[in-house]
């Protein structure tokens, strides 16, 4: 791989999109929330990365103005969408989850990226990209959370409303 970290890039970006169709049509759409609202905060967390040299990218795939795309688009899309399907509704266990897979991503997964030449650490260290990462699934449960009372509340809304008789 040390060769070829191009090839490993999309090798992990069509894994991890090939992986979605198992997830289900009905926790996509619902799950998809949280997760766009995810992938927000990483695009602004990319360009703050570059601005502040975080890290840097060496090597990408297309389209190669956003850095991050083989990891947004891949295993940061599916990854969330998979956690929030196994463990939404008991936030312990989506948290422990979290932090397990973060801890796996920041540390070993980390240097062996730095290793095969994709990207270097900067000016934050593994244990500040760890913090950052757990606190966007915090963020992103939160958000997942209100997205899904404030439909509920819509639906019921909708509901009284077509009950409701017509004079």
């Amino acid at each position: 791989m040390k060769k070829r970290p191009v090839l490993f890039l999309w090798l992990m970006f069509i894994t991890s999109l090939l992986t979605l169709p198992f997830l289900g049509w009905k926790a996509f759409k619902r799950f998809l929330p949280g997760t766009l609202f995810t992938a927000g905060i990483m695009m602004i967390e990319s360009l703050l990365a570059v601005k502040f040299n975080w890290w840097k990218i060496f090597k990408k795939i297309p389209p190669y103005f956003i850095n991050e795309f083989a990891f947004m688009a891949g295993p940061f899309f599916a990854g969330p969408l998979w956690i929030l399907r196994l463990t939404y509704g008991r936030f312990f266990l989506y948290f422990v989850l979290n932090a397990v897979t973060d801890a796996v991503l920041v540390y070993p997964m980390n240097y062996f990226f730095e290793h095969i030449g994709i990207l270097k650490m900067k000016k934050m260290n593994r244990h500040q990209l760890y913090v950052l990462c757990v606190a966007e699934a915090v963020l992103m449960y939160g958000f997942q959370w209100l997205w899904e009372n404030l439909m509920k509340k819509k639906k019921e809304e909708d509901e009284i409303t077509l009950q409701s008789p017509i004079p």
